[in-house]
């Protein structure tokens, strides 16, 4: 029974507790003061089909911390969850249009369909399918069902689902949507599902539950000047103080490739109150291993339990009286936002 309450308090904790972790342990050195949080990239995207539905719902039977993935805005206005700004590679829009003529009327000159002339109601119809990529699908067999409609998700689903996991289990599931859909209005779409009143302010700023980010200075410094929910400014591994000083001006963390990051780096984001949130972290632990050691804030993950496997296994295991804070660790970057 005691085993069973904790693994809803902490993902891993039974399997650290039964004698799995095998590493010396680490003492947090992330900004936070807390072991680096794991960001399910696009969904559970290692085992089932990026950002669909479904990716998202073994996301949260994996447990992970945060529930991540890209943003645009349908033709009639609803944030769904898409990396490509066009749908050939992620779904089966090719194959359908061929007998949906109504679909294939809204093929580009160059044969690309764009999401932003579909309506929500025509993107379920459509269903998603594997990225051609390494990383995507590894570990499908046993969780991929051929027969299955995978459906795009709207962030508002997303949102529903990390909420609900809450009221569920009482251990807190943020959201981390991305603007991958340029201009202003993405945002404005993000920041609308995010204050919906049906979620009672979960997702509010000092809450530690959300993130926004983006590749775009742009976007990431609206957003900056829009809400107190931290800002991610993606692509970037200050190579000097003045360079992450002036990145904090805008942001409040890096999202660098794990290319980009360096230990050094870490430490000039550190320095000038900046997290550092690599991506994008595949199936190999000696690189979680490695990134952990380096002080990173978090990781964005196709596969959040080999994340959380090595996590665990490298901090060590709070003591029963402190099981009631860890929930904090959601909301420990949180204190650190500054009102520019």
């Amino acid at each position: 029974m005691l085993l069973n309450l904790l693994r809803y308090a902490a993902p891993g904790l039974v399997a650290l507790i039964a004698g799995a972790a095998t590493a010396a342990p680490l003492t947090p050195n992330t900004l936070s003061g807390q072991p680096p949080l794991v960001i399910n990239h696009r969904g559970a995207s290692g085992y089932l089909p990026e950002e669909s539905i479904q990716a998202y719902q073994l996301a949260v039977q994996q447990r992970v911390d945060f529930l991540e993935g890209d943003v645009y805005v349908t033709k009639d206005g609803v944030a769904v969850m898409l990396h490509d700004g066009t749908l050939n590679a992620t779904t089966n829009v090719v194959a359908y249009a061929a007998t949906h003529p109504e679909i294939a009327a809204l093929r580009s000159a160059n044969g690309s369909y764009d999401v932003t002339k579909f309506t929500y109601a025509q993107l379920q119809e459509l269903t998603v399918t594997y990225r051609n990529a390494t990383g995507y699908g590894t570990y499908r067999d046993g969780y991929y069902n051929p027969g299955t409609h995978y459906q795009i998700a709207a962030l508002a689903q997303v949102a529903d689902m990390a909420y609900q996991a809450f009221l569920d289990t009482g251990k807190k599931m943020g959201i981390y949507p991305e603007a991958k859909q340029g201009g202003l209005p993405v945002v404005d779409a993000i920041l609308a599902v995010l204050s919906d009143p049906k979620y009672n302010g979960y997702f509010a700023a000092g809450n530690g539950t959300a993130f926004l980010q983006s590749f775009d200075q742009g976007q990431v410094a609206y957003m900056n000047g829009k809400t107190d929910i931290p800002v991610t400014m993606l692509g970037v591994c200050p190579g000097t103080a003045a360079a992450a000083a002036q990145i904090a001006t805008y942001a409040d963390g890096i999202g660098p490739s794990t290319g980009q990051t360096t230990a050094a780096c870490v430490t000039r984001a550190h320095n000038a109150g900046l997290f550092v949130h690599p991506y994008t972290f595949l199936n190999n632990p000696t690189q979680y291993e490695t990134y952990y050691k380096m002080g990173v804030d978090g990781v964005f993950t196709n596969f959040g339990p080999v994340a959380q496997e090595v996590r665990d296994a490298l901090f060590p295991v709070p003591e029963p009286m402190s099981l009631s804070l860890l929930g904090l660790g959601l909301a420990g970057l949180v204190g650190l936002r500054r009102r520019r």
